[in-house]
């Protein structure tokens, strides 16, 4: 999922630089689509985190540094 989360960061850094044009200059199509896209990706980052192991081959997908919000801990069984 890092592919992800690097695209996410990248889009934020785009929005912010959308952002600090002054209103009349802005992009508002543009600016909407980045703002769409930034939350299906969040969206999407977070319903991954979820799922620990790989559904084919077991795996754990996310180490365990990198899970750090408590609400994504896996329940034990």
């Amino acid at each position: 999922m890092p592919v992800f989360e690097s695209k996410v960061k990248k889009l934020h850094e785009k929005v912010v630089e959308e952002l600090s044009a002054p209103k009349k200059e802005r992009n508002k199509k543009r600016l909407k689509k980045m703002l769409k896209e930034l939350k299906s990706l969040k969206k999407t980052i977070r319903s991954a985190k979820k799922v620990k192991t790989c559904p084919h081959c077991g795996h754990a997908l996310w180490d365990e540094d990198s899970t750090s919000d408590a609400d994504t801990e896996a329940q034990p069984l």
